[in-house]
């Protein structure tokens, strides 16, 4: 049982893998860069952060750069002391915290041009934040490719690429939600495999008819 299990999970790796996006392909007024959770908290302080979210920032940063003018959401997690969440998950990204600033290599001018919407959201999942609500009548007309990079890949990506996609196909909006697997990540703790968690939640991704890439070229 135990290696029937393991080679599904390679099947599932291998479904995942093998294309690739250009960048050019994807028409600049037509496309949206979201930027998920790629706060501190989340990659180099507190309880919640990870060291392979590190590992995605340049490739994080690069997408950033190369899509300078582009219409971009950076979503950021940002709490209340007695928030919720915190029944669910430990303490994390307070409010006017270091923990709920985005990273330093994120936040700089050539990043946080004027087309950057900056929302904060309260939950794991953004597209319930009412700005981003206000941003999507503005501009779904428009925008009919989503970029989606950031963490963490099998909770607020997850959440919020299924439920934008959702929301389109409930519309009969024919959008394209592109998720490159060189730049989300996951953690690790206890039973939570950042590994298996990852491949798991990008093969479901998939399944629900968001492009998994390898990268964005």
């Amino acid at each position: 049982m135990i290696s029937l299990m393991i080679n599904k999970i390679f099947d599932m790796q291998n479904e995942i893998r093998g294309k690739v996006v250009n960048l050019t392909d994807l028409p600049k007024e037509k496309t949206a860069l979201i930027v998920v959770d790629m706060v501190n908290g989340f990659v180099h302080t507190g309880i919640m952060s990870s060291p392979r979210v590190v590992n995605i920032i340049d490739n994080v940063v690069a997408i950033n750069e190369r899509t300078y003018g582009y219409k971009k959401i950076f979503f950021l997690e940002q709490h209340d002391e007695d928030s919720t969440e915190f029944k669910t998950y430990a303490k994390h990204c307070i409010k006017n915290s270091e923990e709920a600033e985005l990273i330093p290599s994120l936040n700089c001018g050539a990043t946080l041009h004027s087309n950057t919407t900056i929302i904060h959201k309260n939950s794991t999942n953004g597209f319930h934040a009412p700005e981003f609500k206000m941003w999507l009548d503005e501009n779904e007309e428009q925008i009919e490719n989503y970029i989606i990079e950031g963490c963490s890949s099998d909770i607020c990506v997850k959440h919020f690429a299924e439920t934008l996609k959702t929301y389109f196909n409930e519309k009969n909006f024919d959008r394209r939600i592109i998720v490159p697997i060189d730049s989300v990540e996951t953690f690790d703790f206890e039973t939570h495999d950042g590994d298996l968690m990852k491949v798991i939640s990008l093969w479901e991704m998939k399944s629900n008819g968001i492009e998994v890439v390898d990268t964005i070229l």
